[in-house]
């Protein structure tokens, strides 16, 4: 993984650490349900953000040789397709 975007993951992840301690005591104090989806809303972010960062990565770093080999190249395709949700499979 390319070192911005693990920095970038490690924040995150970080983040979402501490979120989650208090998404906990949210919903075991019986919180506002607002409260507690939009806290919830806020860690998809974070989460979305370590997913973005990751692919990014992987493109810049893997794509080039997956994509340049005729052998890796198809399988290199579906993985992503796979990974990002697109496949209709």
């Amino acid at each position: 993984m390319r070192t911005e975007a693990k920095k970038k993951s490690l924040d995150a992840v970080k983040r979402l650490e501490g979120l989650t301690g208090k998404l906990r005591k949210l919903v075991e104090n019986d919180a506002y349900c607002t409260e507690i989806l939009q806290l919830a809303l806020a860690m998809q972010g974070h989460i979305k953000h370590i997913q973005g960062a990751v692919l990014e990565s992987h493109l810049h770093t893997c794509a080039g040789k997956k994509l340049n080999s005729e052998k890796d190249k198809d399988a290199f395709i579906d993985e992503v397709i796979s990974v990002i949700g697109l496949s209709k499979r």
